[in-house]
């Protein structure tokens, strides 16, 4: 095949070439080959080779091709022009890569590389037989894009020291997550009196009052995020509303005659809180389906308590 091309380029090629119109540089070139000048002509051809000029390039190679004698004062010189022809052939330029595989044959501005040629000449086979790229091509499509990962449903038990029963529901995606819970200590009376250590607050003529035992209410909605850090470590951050009443059992006796009058709750106002709750917990999953959390919470940043949990990962 390197006999053909050799062929090829030194007879058809300057006939097309010849087809081409000049620039004033490769006119000047011709001028001098047709007076054997070679040092005026590669002069010339050296300015188109400056811009990668095919017809320049050629013409140098057809020089050094047929005068022997000239070749080493043109080294330099042919490898600026493989250097472009380099540049061609990776953009598929189907002459570019038949030139370059006589520079690598002949060791035309480089030592002669028989695998370089090789490799041009099936690059070459490839491009000039279009169907046979058709698998090449479908494997550069974009490969489908992934199926969004399924959100998981989480369910789980809730513990605090002040509110044992709580209940958690979330969704945890690939990296993030939500999820709401409720907590309560399933004691709900209400009270319409105030008190403090030192008495009714709401004081009523006519009787005093003894405290005997005490209770405490409490209740808490949150919701929040939930972000994974790592397969098997979560962190969850939530705010809403809790409160925490602290309750007093209230006696009345009369002062007349120290009867007992009337019995009551009222809410101790220096061990209640009510307002914003706030908590942040870390979501260990011990296996596939199973995890364990725990972490804190406050309420108005004044009461706070800690969390404990346990649930399962569907």
């Amino acid at each position: 095949m390197s006999r053909f091309l050799l062929l090829l380029f030194l007879i058809i090629g300057p006939l097309t070439l010849s087809a081409q119109r000049l620039t004033e540089y490769n006119q000047k070139g011709n001028e001098a080959l047709s007076r054997n000048d070679f040092a005026d002509a590669k002069m010339w051809f050296e300015e188109g080779v400056s811009f990668c000029d095919s017809y320049s390039i050629d013409k140098l190679t057809t020089i050094w091709l047929e005068n022997e004698q000239v070749r080493i004062p043109m080294r330099s010189l042919m490898t600026k022009c493989l250097n472009c022809l380099n540049i061609k052939a990776t953009e598929n330029d189907t002459a570019s890569i038949a030139r370059l595989i006589l520079y690598y044959e002949h060791g035309i501005g480089t030592p002669e590389s028989p695998e370089l040629a090789n490799y041009w000449e099936e690059q070459l086979s490839k491009l000039s037989k279009p169907e046979e790229q058709l698998p090449a091509l479908e494997n550069r499509l974009p490969s489908p894009k992934e199926k969004p990962t399924p959100l998981n449903l989480i369910i789980g038990y809730n513990f605090t020291p002040s509110a044992p029963y709580g209940i958690t529901f979330g969704l945890l995606g690939k990296r993030w997550g939500g999820y709401l819970r409720l907590k309560s200590n399933m004691t709900f009376g209400k009270t319409t009196v105030d008190c403090n250590e030192s008495g009714i607050l709401n004081y009523t003529e006519g009787a005093y009052y003894k405290f005997d035992r005490e209770r405490i209410s409490r209740f808490g909605i949150t919701g929040g995020l939930i972000v994974k850090i790592l397969p098997w470590l979560s962190a969850s951050v939530g705010v809403g509303y809790g409160e925490r009443e602290l309750q007093w059992h209230a006696t009345a006796y009369s002062y007349s005659n120290n009867s007992l009058t009337t019995e009551l709750w009222c809410e101790n106002v220096t061990g209640s809180y009510k307002g914003i709750e706030t908590e942040a917990d870390a979501i260990v999953k011990v296996s596939k389906n199973f995890y364990l959390s725990v972490g804190c919470n406050s309420i108005n940043l004044e009461f706070a308590d800690l969390n404990a949990g346990i649930g399962l990962i569907f």
